[in-house]
């Protein structure tokens, strides 16, 4: 997968421990609206935007299952697989992030980049 990686969290800028457990917050990255969520095993990104009532999940809060509450109906939805529960049937979309020696980035798909559900 040809990835542009950006990077959100600089650690000599914003310490080792940017953001607390369990929280989420929305971050806007090149005109993407991604709500970043961090989790005992790193940071996870999916799209702020609630499919449901299109709530904002970073203004949300994070329960320890790991899942991102949104701030609207309390529809869930799990912060590394975007899967929404069970009963609702949906889901949001998920974003590689990548924790390295210095800072945290998030990776979108190259503008251009074919999928194979795109290519007839």
């Amino acid at each position: 997968m040809n990835m542009e990686w950006h990077k959100i969290y600089d650690f000599k800028m914003h310490g080792a421990e940017p953001q607390l457990l369990f929280s989420v917050r929305t971050i806007d990255v090149n005109d993407h609206m991604i709500c970043l969520g961090r989790l005992p095993e790193g940071y996870f990104a999916v799209s702020d935007k609630c499919p449901h009532a299109n709530g904002r999940l970073g203004i949300g809060q994070c329960n320890e299952e790991g899942k991102v509450i949104c701030p609207y109906h309390r529809y869930k939805y799990d912060l590394k697989t975007g899967k929404g529960d069970e009963k609702q049937g949906d889901a949001v979309q998920t974003f590689p992030v990548e924790t390295r020696k210095d800072g945290v980035y998030i990776g979108f798909e190259k503008e251009g980049t074919k999928k194979w559900w795109k290519l007839w």
